[in-house]
């Protein structure tokens, strides 16, 4: 019921309080949804339930009515006093045990013991920032940080304890999940700072710790009016995103509130950091599917480029056929025409008597070899004329050489037309 219809429904159908439902839980080791889990479900993030416990027993049955009977009927027994031993002291009292092994993990110290060097040198270099004239120790050593590395904080003076034990917390719960810590020192800079990574699952995710400025009256009488003070509010930032237009932001893991601080939500920020890895995890899971469907996309632009090419190759090769047949066809008729105007030449010199003429016969063996050159069927040989003067003859658009392939200068840019075109056109 609480992981699917919450802890609020939970609670009022079963007519218990919050603190008695967690303690229900915590008894039996059942294990309730975060406000991550919801959030992932909210925004559409893959969320994953946390299972039961394996147990001895098969099934456990919990009757919350005896508690309920309990609660409203159980006579609270009256408070005494401790007594003292003989020895005349109190009695020791045994410390509760903790049922979760997890919670201690969250929990921020009162007192930092800082035994890590990122630590110590982060201590050192917010010294360093934090420098203040009226410190009797710092006006008499003015100090000056050495360190090499430190984590990315910007708090004042009077939050740099409590912001360091917030931090450390948070590394140390990080590295019990199994992420890994980086930080980058930016040298290049005029002032160098150090960037904090946090890596989850191979994704580095920048993180800040800052505090919430305000401006305050200035009251000493200076030119400027205001100036800027800490309100001791901490607010951890992570996974810094990039605009379009140049500008980014940094996405608001926690921060205190009226009612709650920030030592209060480190198993948020873990969870955050959870989310943040698995929506890159997604990105990129999109980003591969674009690229293998633009890939596809582009496989198939040239597969089909590839088919288009073949289909007009075929389609030139085809009408390169059909042009040497009709080709044939005209030089075949030409030549038919010329045989035919031959034979009526013939006639008509015999019926004028000049049949016996050598100059007639000469001719008329000269239209002969000219019909047997043209004739697509004999192909006779001429010693002055060439395949392209009968291209031109023929039919000149229908281009079967290199040499008789038109011209593309100014002056030739026209169409070209055979004899019988131009004289077609001239008795027109």
């Amino acid at each position: 019921m609480m992981w699917t219809e919450g802890v609020g429904k939970t609670e009022k159908a079963l007519g218990l309080k919050q603190t008695e439902l967690k303690a229900i839980c915590f008894k039996y080791n059942i294990p309730r949804p975060s406000s991550g889990y919801w959030s992932a479900l909210k925004f559409g993030k893959p969320a994953q339930k946390t299972a039961l416990p394996e147990t001895k027993d098969d099934s456990v049955l919990i009757n919350t009515d005896e508690y309920i009977i309990k609660k409203y009927f159980s006579v609270q027994p009256k408070k005494t006093e401790a007594k003292k031993d003989p020895g005349g002291k109190y009695p020791t009292k045994e410390l509760p045990s903790e049922e979760n092994e997890i919670a201690p993990l969250y929990r921020v110290p009162d007192v930092l013991y800082a035994i890590d060097p990122i630590i110590l040198d982060t201590k050192a270099k917010l010294r360093e920032k934090n420098f203040r004239e009226n410190n009797p120790w710092n006006a008499k050593n003015p100090f000056q940080c050495k360190a090499d590395k430190w984590l990315s904080m910007r708090v004042s003076q009077e939050q740099e304890d409590r912001a360091l034990r917030i931090y450390s917390t948070i590394i140390k719960a990080a590295k019990a999940k199994g992420y890994d810590l980086k930080i980058v020192n930016d040298k290049s800079q005029y002032r160098p700072e150090c960037t904090t990574f946090i890596i989850v699952r191979g994704h580095e995710i920048q993180t800040f710790l800052r505090e919430v400025y305000r401006q305050a009256t200035n009251d000493d009488g200076t030119k400027d009016r205001y100036h800027t003070v800490g309100s001791g509010v901490l607010r951890f930032e992570c996974d810094r995103y990039e605009h379009h237009c140049g500008s980014s932001y940094d996405l608001c893991a926690a921060q205190d509130t009226k009612y709650t601080k920030l030592e209060e939500k480190i198993q948020h920020v873990i969870e955050v950091l959870g989310i943040i890895a698995d929506d890159r995890d997604e990105r990129e899971r999109q980003r591969k599917l674009e690229e293998e469907r633009r890939r596809q996309e582009e496989e198939r632009k040239r597969l089909e480029e590839e088919e288009r090419k073949r289909i007009q190759a075929l389609k030139d090769a085809e009408l390169e056929k059909v042009q040497d047949l009709l080709f044939d066809v005209n030089r075949w008729r030409v030549s038919c025409m010329i045989r035919e105007y031959i034979a009526a030449f013939e006639a008509h010199l015999e019926k004028q008597g000049l049949s016996e003429d050598q100059e007639k016969m000469d001719e008329i063996g000269w239209m002969k070899s000219k019909a047997d050159f043209i004739d697509p069927f004999i192909k006779g040989k001429d010693p002055l004329l060439s395949k392209k003067h009968i291209d031109k003859l023929i039919n000149p658009r229908i281009i079967k050489t290199e040499e008789s392939k038109p011209s593309h200068s100014y002056y030739s840019s026209g169409p070209q037309y055979s004899y019988w075109q131009l004289k077609n056109m001239w008795h027109k």
